[in-house]
């Protein structure tokens, strides 16, 4: 059975079950360059897809009629970076499969694999999103952790099974409730930055009751 991250998302973003999506015919544009879209993806345009603060508060998810002038060679570019420094996309060769892996290219030449899944990469993207757009902690800025004080926050959280590989040295996705993300960047490097937000105000609470007291303001 394919993954169906949208759930989840709905969880962290304490979303009910309204339709956040895009219309069959809404999504014409996209079918008309590629024919049939990978079932994740498609699934999370008609559901999730219109979004805002899901979908466009520091990156941006492709609309359908924008689209076909972000495209590059041999994939399908569906989200993109806010400063344009790197666009995401899905192999043409991978297209067929329900739930295909997830490339990273700052010059949409050269690719390099950030999510074995698109299911992975849309719950790490929602999480990322999540740090500027949930109510409770998303206006805080970032935090600069050295190796000690990441390892605090390893014993008091556990890591979730998403991030991502490549951009911005990496990325590791904590937290101990679904309402929750606290993201790591530079996930590859000694040093780090931090930043967390919580769409439930006592688990955000609990998270500042640890997190508040490690690292430096940035």
């Amino acid at each position: 059975m394919t993954p169906d991250p949208c759930p989840l998302i709905r969880r962290l973003y304490a979303l009910d079950d309204g339709d956040y999506g895009y219309s069959t015919a809404e999504l014409a544009p996209l079918h008309a360059l590629y024919g049939a879209l990978p079932a994740v993806l498609a699934h999370y345009y008609r559901t999730l897809g219109k979004h805002r603060e899901l979908n466009h508060t520091q990156d941006d998810l492709l609309t359908p009629d924008n689209a076909a002038r972000q495209q590059a060679p041999g994939h399908l570019v569906f989200y993109n970076e806010n400063q344009g420094c790197c666009v995401w996309g899905i192999r043409h060769a991978d297209l067929h499969l329900p739930d295909p892996p997830v490339w990273v290219s700052e010059d949409r030449q050269h690719w390099q694999q950030e999510s074995a899944t698109t299911s992975a990469f849309l719950l790490a993207m929602a999480h990322l999103q999540a740090m500027f757009a949930l109510p409770y902690g998303g206006d805080d800025g970032f935090y600069q952790l050295d190796g000690t004080a990441r390892a605090t926050l390893e014993r008091h959280f556990r890591r979730k099974p998403f991030g991502f590989a490549h951009w911005l040295c990496g990325i590791a996705i904590y937290g101990n409730h679904d309402s929750d993300s606290i993201v790591l960047l530079n996930a590859n490097e000694a040093d780090t930055q931090l930043k967390y937000a919580s769409s439930d105000a006592a688990h955000f609470a609990a998270m500042d009751a640890v997190l508040g007291q490690l690292g430096e303001p940035l």
